[in-house]
């Protein structure tokens, strides 16, 4: 589910999609990663919302792209004569409309243009994939579109087309689906390498406030009002109740 307050698509039966600041939830499959840089477009390919993920990824401030045509927003970059960054990603949401269902778009360039130097882009690369998005009465008005920016993996090896291992050939295709399968190897295991720092940290912060919830409870209470105690301090003090615990334990503060 994604859910926006921001402009939205009302469907109506004598103009069509209509958009305005209506707070509606949107029915449509979601990248499950929390953080995935996502971006909708109606039509018309005129953005219509974004997430911070996204205006991180591309360097761009909250607010800057709604209601900006997307390829006004993300064109080619003018000094590269061979960038198909606009045909193809054009060429992936005509896929979407025309077939209304999802499209993979594997390891590509598409560069950005520089938050340092205005009129300088920066070479970038990413998978993508475009989603249709539905009103209650299944029209289609828009999609949702989920980027994976990959050039720290990608870029060492894209200018590296070499012959197969088997001493063959490969075309741009087969080493752009080579690359891709590369670069979701490696994001893979970006995520596990994440979750198991946040399950490690997690892990540290609980042993901490068991910790202080023991030596509060040393004072004759029981563990349960000695973590009321934790937790109201914290609560009174704005303060995240992981640090409060390691004060108790590090500092002997008293709550």
């Amino acid at each position: 589910m994604l859910a926006s307050a921001k402009p939205v698509c009302v469907h109506t039966p004598r103009r069509g999609c209509e958009w305005g600041p209506f707070s509606v939830t949107i029915t449509a499959p979601r990248p499950s990663a929390s953080d995935a840089p996502l971006l909708v477009v109606d039509t018309d390919l005129v953005i219509r919302d974004v997430n911070p993920a996204l205006l991180e990824v591309t360097a761009r401030a909250d607010g800057e792209l709604l209601g900006t045509p997307l390829f006004e927003a993300f064109p080619d970059n003018p000094d590269d004569s061979q960038a198909t960054s606009v045909a193809d990603l054009s060429a992936s949401y005509e896929r979407v409309f025309r077939g209304a269902r999802r499209d993979y778009m594997p390891v590509h360039r598409y560069d950005i243009s520089s938050s340092d130097a205005p009129g300088a882009f920066v070479r970038r690369f990413w998978t993508a994939v475009t989603t249709p998005l539905h009103d209650e009465t299944g029209h289609l008005f828009g999609a949702l579109h989920h980027v994976e920016e990959v050039t720290s993996i990608v870029e060492p090896i894209w200018d590296r087309r070499p012959s197969s291992p088997a001493g063959l050939d490969m075309d741009q295709q087969t080493w752009t689906l080579l690359v891709t399968a590369l670069a979701f190897e490696a994001l893979g295991h970006r995520q596990a390498r994440m979750t198991a720092e946040q399950l490690q940290h997690a892990l540290a912060s609980r042993i901490v406030i068991e910790q202080a919830k023991g030596m509060i409870a040393r004072e004759g209470i029981s563990i349960d009002r000695a973590f009321e105690r934790l937790r109201r301090h914290a609560r009174r003090r704005s303060a995240n109740i992981h640090d409060v615990a390691r004060a108790v334990v590090e500092l002997g503060l008293s709550v």
